[in-house]
Order: C-alpha cells, then structure tokens, then sequence
C-alpha cells in the first residue's frame, strides 16, 4: 500500500508545464495478462566457449543483475548455433571454438539454476545433422532438467542464403522438412521435449507457413526484431530508433494474429537495437533505453509472452556489458528495470489525443489492486504534460523516472532515482508521493525521459 510522504502546507499536485497531451485510460476493463517470465536475454552460443566466465555460476555480480529483472528466459543461439558442431563428450585440448561439449552445457546448467531462469536452446540446423542434434538435445535435458524451456532448430532460417548456409532457392518448405527430420530424430531421444519455431529475421510469411503446419507441436512462436541496420550503415543514428516503426508494427501484427488464431504463445527470442552487434551511438547511449522501453510495451500490447534482448562480449548493444571482466549495467538494462517496475498485472486500454508527438503511454492493473502507468517521452526537445483521466478515483500516485544527463549520454542512467550498486544489486528509491483523491491529474515528463507512475 502507498505511503503518501508528507508535503509542505500547501503544496499542490503537479501543474501543467509542457505541451499537453491528453491520456485517457480505461481501468475497468483490463486486457492480457503481462507474462511474468516477459524479461529476457540472448547470448550467442560461441560465448560459451569463448569466454566461459561469462554464464557461469560464479559470476555473482552478473547473476545478482539478472536476478533484479525478476523472472525470465535466457536464450543460448544466434548466427553461432549454426556453425558450432556438437562432440558429446568433455572439453579437451583438441577441441576448437567451433565445437560445443558437455563441459559447456554442465557449466550452462548451474548458470541457468544460479538465475532462476530456463534456457532456449538453440540447437545446428546448418549442417543439417539430426542425429547429432539428437544427442545434443539429450545432453541438455539431462544435465539442465526441468530448467529447459524449449529447444529451437536453426537461428533465422529464412536468411540462410544470405551466410550462406543454404542456396538462394532455399524456402520455407525447405525450412519445414528439415525441421520436422529434426524433431522426430530428438523426440526419440527425448520424448519430452519441448519446441519453438521458426525464428525467422525478418520474413512474416515464413512464420505465417511454418505456424500453420506445425501449431500443435511447439510450446513457443518465435520470431526475431532489430530495429534497423546493419551497423555499417552510415545514415543510422539514434535518431533511428526514436521514430515510429512500420517494421514493428508488421511484424507484431502477423505474429499476434497468428498467435491468436492457433492459441500458440508467442516471443521475441532475439532483440536489438541495430543489427550487426550495435552502434556506437545510437545502441549504447539513453535514447536506446528509450527505444527498449517503448517496443517492451508494445510486445506486451500485442499478447506476446516477453523479449530477449541480444548481447555479450563486445556487443555495443549489450545490455549487461562485460569487458575486460567489469560489468556494466547499460540504458537498455535500466529500461528492463523500468518495465518490470510497471507491468505486473494485466494491460489496460489506454488512448492518447496527440498520436502525432513522439511520445507514448502504457497502462497496466497489478495484482496488488494498484495501477500503473508509463510515459515515454521519445522527443528530445519538447516537455510534455500528461493529462491522466482514469475511470476511477486515485487516492495517491507514486512517480519514479527513467532518466539520464542527455537522450546520449552512455552513462548516468538512473531509474527510480537509483543506479547499480557494486555486487548488481539494485534499490530503487522513494519518489515523488502525492496525495490525490479524483479522477484527473498531471504528469510532466522532460524531454528525452520517461516516467512510471504508480496509482492506488
């Protein structure tokens, strides 16, 4: 329950004090529930191998960062599940960085148990080898066990040409025989597991097909969202990530309509900001944290079951950066923080009267009979000064902010007036109490920031 802090005599609710804009939100009749296992990571599977301190059980200080977003998903594949080959037995010196043991997958396990969070695996469809996939498939349920959420089979299919791994005539029908050679192979080895598909990159028809044919033998839709790229691009900056996205709204469209029509859950198992591992820029300064923010909502908007966003050594994108072994806690990591902040219960109907500013709102009922709302200003010049209108009588609001020196500032994120603290652990404070009692009131949210308010 609020605490309403105590305010000079006098001391009045906040007053309009940037253009106004007009949130209206509708508290009795709240939608989808938010998944509370919504948070998540991806790491390539070559970072198992290459820096096997990484995603390992003694590595508190990143274990202690993860812990701080709640329940999740961790995601093992990306471009280097397909080029790593399976040996099935402990590491020796003989092996290369090309080649996954059971060392790695032992060392995956107690990393997985130490967060709490079960694994994606993504297992090689590119050398096409369902016998090996097989076994490999038995090796991480027996030494991950029930912390093993589903298997995938290939990373981003329908770009295979493009590595290549396939030929340029390489289509979906393709995709789907191999698969389903896959998973009959590993469904003899292991009877329990469990699936996910496609994971496409980029093509929405792909999804359409594969999840039309296959609906009743996958615990997980799953398809993959960058924002723009590739990195190399010189015309891309943070000015990017901050418009509006068409890209966004296709994909979140197809993949929720067929999400719905086949009652299969679906997830954003890989995510950034800029494909090709980041720029410097645009992926590692505030106005990412922003962008993060934003397309988490808008994923929860449209049912999905939550995201991964995608990083590890180097990846200017990363979330929890990890260099010359310190850790850094980066704005999309802040951002993370700020969602969970406000998403624990069932999204709300929200509608806002000037759609064509930069800026958004998201509203969600919690369990504990509280409401939250997010503001998210995208502009990095105008102030804007929600007007709340609820459906019920506030008695008190709570305000915390996602904030940073500037919309590119790489450090000085805070959320909740808190930053990291040495270990990962992470105390938000206090923020700002008042004292409401009706319908309607202000929130001003500066240029370049966002705000999470609390209603009881």
């Amino acid at each position: 329950m609020l605490s309403c802090k105590k305010e000079p005599q006098g001391s009045l609710l906040p007053v309009a004090s940037g253009l106004p804009v007009t949130v209206t939100i509708d508290q009795s009749h709240p939608g989808n529930r938010i998944a509370g296992n919504f948070q998540g990571l991806s790491y390539e599977t070559g970072l198992l191998i290459e820096s096997p301190e990484i995603l390992n059980a003694d590595n508190t200080e990143l274990i202690q960062l993860i812990k701080n977003l709640g329940p999740g998903v961790l995601r093992i594949g990306g471009n280097s599940s397909d080029n790593i080959a399976w040996t099935g037995h402990e590491r020796t010196p003989a092996n290369g960085k090309d080649e996954l043991t059971t060392t790695e997958v032992d060392r995956l396990s107690a990393f997985s148990k130490a967060i709490g969070w079960p694994v994606l695996f993504g297992l090689n469809l590119g050398n096409n080898n369902a016998a090996a996939a097989a076994d490999e498939a038995r090796y991480v349920y027996k030494s991950l066990q029930d912390n093993v959420y589903a298997m995938a089979l290939g990373n981003e299919p329908d770009v295979y040409y493009a590595y290549p791994i396939r030929t340029p005539s390489y289509n979906a029908d393709n995709y789907q025989g191999e698969w389903e050679a896959y998973k009959s192979a590993i469904q003899l080895a292991v009877p329990q597991a469990a699936f996910a598909g496609p994971g496409t990159a980029y093509n929405t028809d792909w999804i359409t097909a594969f999840v039309k044919k296959h609906n009743n033998h996958i615990k997980l839709l799953d398809a993959h969202y960058y924002a723009a790229g590739p990195a190399s691009d010189p015309t891309i900056n943070y000015h990017t990530i901050l418009k509006p996205s068409w890209k966004l709204d296709n994909t979140l469209q197809v993949i929720r309509n067929e999400s719905a029509t086949y009652h299969v859950p679906f997830r954003i198992t890989e995510s950034n900001s800029i494909y090709g591992g980041g720029k410097v820029g645009t992926s590692d300064v505030f106005a990412s944290a922003l962008w993060a923010l934003d397309l988490m909502w808008a994923i929860a908007g449209s049912n999905g079951e939550g995201i991964n966003f995608h990083g590890g050594n180097g990846a200017i994108y990363s979330p929890i950066a990890i260099e010359h072994g310190i850790i850094t806690a980066r704005p999309v990591y802040y951002a993370m923080l700020a969602f969970k902040y406000g998403s624990a219960g069932n999204i709300l109907p929200v509608s806002i009267d000037q759609p064509q500013y930069n800026c958004s709102a998201h509203a969600c009922a919690n369990a504990d009979h509280t409401w939250s709302i997010t503001l998210i200003n995208k502009d990095e010049s105008n102030r804007f000064s929600f007007t709340i209108q609820l459906t019920k009588t506030a008695s008190n609001i709570k305000i915390v902010r996602l904030t940073a020196p500037g919309i590119t500032s790489k450090t000085g994120t805070t959320f909740a007036g808190s930053m990291v603290n040495a270990g990962g652990t992470f105390k938000p404070a206090a923020g700002d109490q008042y004292a409401v009692n009706k319908k309607s009131f202000v929130i001003n949210v500066p240029a370049g920031s966002a705000a999470v308010v609390t209603v009881q």
